[in-house]
């Protein structure tokens, strides 16, 4: 058992192998009451596409499956304004400077190398360059990019509100290609990449991971086809059916709750009338094959996403700049309606329908459909055996710790200590069981990859470890729990990557150690 030690902030609580180790003053005890509180945000046009943002509480009504809900909270586009003078002076340079921008919104820029045909990447390549070169020196808007790729999920450069930053990002990454689906494409085939629905299904789960703690909108601007086109949707028996539906939910779920909105540049050209997406249809309509619109049913394609969030597809235009415009205005421009839901009945976790109204019928409304009720099911992990392991587990943990993208679920930092590392961790971002002894006791799974100066992967360690609040311990806004990790680091390694999974909650937290 580790002794007192001091860490970096005097007002932080860090306890220590279930040992108070450092205490000052703290925020007094707060009262953490779970409630289905909905969140929305809401983007409102006018007919020419502009958005309006004067409106107040009172011109908004919001209905779940056809009944009116009660608005809770209500927040107008200028509360999620950057800071003054981040219009000439960036603000955020990487994912530490996130915090600093409170509830402004940050874009996610993804390269789906997955499903983009071969013949047309250079067009999509060109596309991103395109879209960034109309932008301001200074980005107004915070912007991670990541590639997509038929490996793993690349961060091609961290947060930043620099154009040249990325533009320079876009020259010089060399695309992870599939290279099953390149030779197709090279001798005259339409094959998508294998398992492409699958691998983007996992990439949008992970950037929904990785935003978690962020806590303003998420735009992830996809540039590339999505699965739409992948082979592995050609005659799906009925089981896999309802396991990729199942898969959809969950991807779903995680991107509504960490506030993603998904807005898709298909590079495919011109699309049929009865594919493009329309945020104005009825979102109560109901189909010809009998389910309602959002209920995803038998079309599992990825454009759906898009209708989901609240965002939109642009494919087969020739006023790319302009579209893109309009988005990126959409995904800052908006507000934010909470309600909590007078249903009550989570058994069969339905897929509840939302519309949002205005009292003005020459505006329109953005915002998603709707979401799947209940609680989402957290996979318990199983201790002590890794091949064990539920799938979903060993997915998160391990494409967290092979990528450098930052998660922010669950806050840390990782300190070299003489046997190993200590994880401090935000209490707050942790789950707390209570015992019968008034104890409180939080649960986490710690996963370690060691690489060398070449980014080979050397080894891994990985951990449940746990830590018990006293009854009389308080948790302030800046208290952090510290975790005992001990491990003999390899000799070659210049990087350490740990990834800590909360186990009430899922929530993923990332860190990088000094060897």
């Amino acid at each position: 058992m580790l002794g007192v030690r001091t860490v970096g902030l005097a007002s932080s609580l860090v306890l220590c192998g279930s040992r108070l180790c450092a205490q000052a003053p703290t925020d007094p005890a707060t009262l953490h009451v779970t409630s289905r509180l909905v969140t929305l945000d809401v983007v409102v046009v006018d007919r020419g596409g502009k958005p309006v943002t004067n409106l107040d509480r009172s011109k908004f009504s919001v209905y779940e499956d056809k009944v009116q809900q009660t608005i809770k909270n209500f927040d107008p586009p200028a509360s999620h304004e950057m800071p003054i003078g981040s219009a000439a002076d960036a603000v955020v340079h990487s994912a530490a400077d996130v915090p600093k921008i409170g509830t402004a919104p940050v874009n996610i820029l993804v390269f789906d190398e997955l499903d983009t045909p071969f013949h047309q990447l250079a067009y999509a390549r060109q596309m991103m360059e395109r879209y960034l070169k109309a932008l301001p020196e200074v980005l107004p808007v915070p912007t991670l990019f990541v590639a997509a790729g038929a490996t793993t999920m690349a961060m091609l450069h961290d947060y930043t509100q620099s154009r040249a930053d990325l533009l320079e990002s876009v020259r010089t990454h060399t695309a992870d290609l599939d290279f099953t689906q390149v030779m197709a494409s090279l001798n005259g085939g339409t094959s998508a990449a294998d398992n492409g629905m699958v691998k983007t299904l996992g990439a949008l789960s992970q950037i929904a991971e990785s935003v978690r703690g962020v806590p303003g909108r998420k735009n992830v601007i996809w540039v590339g086809a999505g699965y739409n086109n992948a082979a592995d949707l050609t005659n799906m028996s009925e089981s896999d059916h309802d396991r990729v539906l199942a898969m959809i939910q969950q991807v779903t779920d995680r991107m509504l709750s960490a506030r993603v909105t998904l807005y898709v540049i298909d590079p495919a050209g011109p699309i049929a009338a009865d594919e493009v997406t329309d945020q104005s249809v009825d979102p109560t309509q109901v189909t010809s094959a009998g389910t309602r619109i959002g209920d995803f049913g038998d079309n599992l394609g990825f454009y759906n996403f898009a209708t989901e969030t609240g965002g939109r597809v642009m494919t087969g235009r020739n006023d790319l700049d302009a579209q893109v415009a309009q988005a990126t205005a959409e995904g800052t421009k908006y507000y934010t309606l909470s309600y909590v839901p007078t249903s009550t009945d989570d058994a069969a976790r339905p897929y509840r329908k939302i519309r949002v109204l205005v009292n003005d019928p020459l505006l329109r409304v953005i915002t998603r459909d709707g979401y799947f009720g209940g609680q989402a099911a957290v996979s318990a992990v199983a201790p002590g055996h890794k091949a064990r392991q539920p799938s979903d587990v060993r997915f998160d943990l391990l494409n967290a710790a092979r990528t450098k993208m930052v998660y922010t679920g669950v806050h840390m930092q990782a300190e070299r200590t003489k046997d190993g590392y200590m994880l401090l961790v935000n209490a707050n971002d942790l789950k707390f069981n209570q015992k019968m002894s008034g104890a409180r006791m939080a649960e986490v799974t710690v996963v370690a990859v060691f690489y060398n100066a070449k980014g080979k992967e050397l080894s891994q360690k990985a951990a449940e470890l746990s830590e018990e609040l006293e009854p009389s311990d308080q948790i302030g806004q800046q208290s952090r729990v510290g975790f005992t990790f001990p491990m003999i680091v390899p000799a070659s390694t210049t990087r350490v990557r740990f990834v800590m999974r909360d186990a009430g909650t899922a929530y993923l937290g990332t860190a990088e150690g000094k060897p």
